[in-house]
């Protein structure tokens, strides 16, 4: 390998140690890899990440998603790579980026794939609003984008600040992730929407001492909820929402389970919108806390 050369990979290998504070990184690039800060190429596979990408300013994006929602202007037009959880490995190849980023949730299903297929990945760790803006600050130093980095935790530190500030009283959650196909899983506050209930003041019944799998979900019995005795029961969907939250009210009216919860003989049951209340982190954190405040809130006094 010539020194030219050598000098890329490592220059490579070095971001992506740095993308690693708060990301996990398959170094598998080919031997001319990333060029510099600003001119390195990438690909997308969320959403999410993209809509980061756009307020980072960052224009060297040659892949994207394909997805019913909204992408950022600055990216229409751009080669779409196939669905968030499950993108397609040839036409990445094709594109030959210096980087793919999808999200960590995604990871277990998707690493070995690029591996595999020699791409280099990083994986963002979005399963928090924290998380997320150490990720921003680590796109920011690999993409030369350390100023827009900046300014988005500054506003991220200023608005955590008024909304710790409110010092509502916190009421108790459960938080349920409903399937179209028929069944649902608890979301722990290790979950992205668990942490969104948390900064929004709720108190998940299944909180930090219970870990979930590795994207922060648990099979629970109901008996065991029960027990918990929740305020209010949160609803959201990991996909096709209208069929997910018609099973989730089906369940609720049918499933003589339900009428155990004071939440349910209460109508306290809320169906929160994907738009806000997904799998990862988004740049929307904030909305979703302004939806949350008022079904919260309604738990209090």
């Amino acid at each position: 390998m010539s020194r030219w050369r050598r000098n890329r990979v490592a220059a490579l290998s070095a971001c992506l140690i740095l993308l690693g504070g708060c990301a996990s990184a398959q170094q598998n690039a080919p031997e001319d890899g990333a060029g510099a800060a600003g001119e390195r190429t990438v690909v997308s596979t969320s959403v999410a990440i993209c809509e980061i990408l756009d307020e980072l300013g960052y224009e060297q994006v040659i892949g994207v998603p394909e997805t019913e929602n909204a992408l950022p202007e600055r990216y229409q037009g751009v080669e779409t790579v196939g669905a968030p959880m499950n993108p397609d490995l040839e036409i990445i190849k094709g594109l030959d980026p210096d980087l793919v980023l999808s999200p960590q949730t995604l990871e277990a299903s998707l690493a070995e794939g690029y591996q595999a297929a020699g791409i280099t990945s990083a994986f963002l760790d979005l399963s928090s609003v924290e998380g997320m803006y150490a990720a921003i600050t680590s796109l920011g130093e690999y993409l030369g984008c350390q100023d827009e980095a900046a300014r988005l935790n500054w506003e991220y530190e200023s608005s955590l600040q008024r909304y710790q500030s409110q010092g509502s009283e916190r009421v108790d959650v459960l938080l349920l992730m409903a399937f179209p196909d028929g069944f649902y899983l608890v979301a722990t506050e290790n979950s992205y929407v668990g942490n969104l209930v948390k900064l929004a003041g709720g108190e998940n019944v299944y909180g930090s001492q219970y870990r979930g799998d590795e994207n922060g979900f648990a099979n629970i019995n109901p008996e065991d909820m029960i027990q918990r005795d929740p305020d209010h029961i949160l609803v959201f969907a990991h996909y096709a929402q209208e069929d997910a939250f018609q099973y989730m009210q089906s369940e609720f009216a049918q499933n003589g389970t339900w009428q155990h919860f004071a939440a349910v003989r209460e109508g306290n049951v809320a169906y929160l919108p994907s738009e806000y209340f997904g799998m990862s982190a988004s740049l929307d954190w904030t909305q979703a806390l302004e939806y949350l405040a008022p079904i919260l809130g309604e738990g209090q006094g």
